[in-house]
């Protein structure tokens, strides 16, 4: 399409030569002059797992891109407190070393921890977002965001609008966590909706374990990305209760989890609970178990 335009913005400016040189009585052009080069446009993004997971790769509901803050502090979004201002932040990048992007609009809004639940808007905040390898890229916008009164667990949402976009697909990126102490076993839940929709819903999940992998040291060669999740770690017992559910439209159901780490592990480790309806991944959550 970017090609078609090009060659249309080509011919157009050949014809309005073209006029302007007859009405002046000059000699009439032939050829077509240079033109203009292919337009250029942003790519703004974050941490996107609907973009990852087109493209093949792993993801993790942990978002790296997403952070909250109280009173300047980064804080663990594991505990938090019901009826409390926080400041959430997000890491918005740029793949474009030639097209900034001003006042970009950045959508904050929270799910109930789980898949396919429903949306609550926090609000929008503005940023200018430069190109790579210069000030500004990355850049961060952040907004207020009080805490539900309902204690439970919920999943911050971060949707990138800017006025033109190369890639569309890598804008929106969330944050959907929770984390538990191990007392044989660690216990969980989550709710998986079947909103906006007029048919049932099926949903089966699978799990894995994978984590964002930590960067190498500055100078050495990134290593290739591996398409492959790890599985969950032998000795581990992971139990969904239901396994398997079937909604009836706006209809939202529990899902209880117990995890059992394996004997003699100590640590923090995620365990990634995917849904999917068919072929289609619509949500996930990434459990982790912390045994001390």
């Amino acid at each position: 399409m970017l090609t078609s335009l090009h060659e249309f913005f080509c011919k157009l400016v050949v014809l309005i030569r073209y006029l302007v040189r007859y009405y002046r009585g000059e000699k009439l052009p032939t050829g077509c002059p240079p033109c203009p080069p292919a337009l250029k446009k942003p790519d703004p993004f974050l941490y996107s797992q609907s973009w990852l997971a087109s493209q093949g790769y792993p993801i993790t509901w942990d978002n790296p891109d997403i952070f909250i803050y109280q009173n300047g502090v980064l804080v663990d979004p594991h505990d938090l407190h019901a009826s409390t201002t926080y400041t959430v932040v997000a890491r918005i990048w740029n793949n474009s070393t030639d097209v900034p992007v001003v006042d970009l609009p950045v959508i904050f809004s929270y799910l109930s921890f789980g898949v396919a639940t429903q949306s609550n808007p926090i609000g929008t905040a503005t940023v200018d977002l430069g190109v790579v390898g210069l000030p500004g890229c990355p850049a961060f916008a952040a907004i207020a965001w009080t805490t539900p009164a309902a204690l439970g667990h919920y999943c911050l949402q971060v949707l990138l609008q800017p006025p033109d976009d190369s890639n569309w697909l890598n804008n929106m990126g969330q944050r959907n966590t929770d984390v538990a102490q191990a007392h044989s076993p660690a216990a969980f839940s989550f709710a998986v909706g079947n909103h906006g929709r007029k048919r049932p819903r099926t949903v089966r999940f699978t799990l894995d374990s994978y984590a964002i992998p930590p960067l190498p040291p500055c100078g050495d060669r990134p290593k290739s990305i591996s398409k492959v999740a790890p599985p969950v770690p032998g000795g581990w017992t992971v139990t969904l209760t239901p396994s398997e559910l079937t909604l009836a439209p706006d209809e939202e159901q529990q899902v209880q989890v117990e995890v059992t780490p394996a004997p003699g592990f100590t640590g923090v480790m995620p365990i990634n609970v995917h849904g999917w309806d068919g072929g289609v991944r619509i949500g996930g959550v990434t459990l982790l178990t912390e045994v001390a």
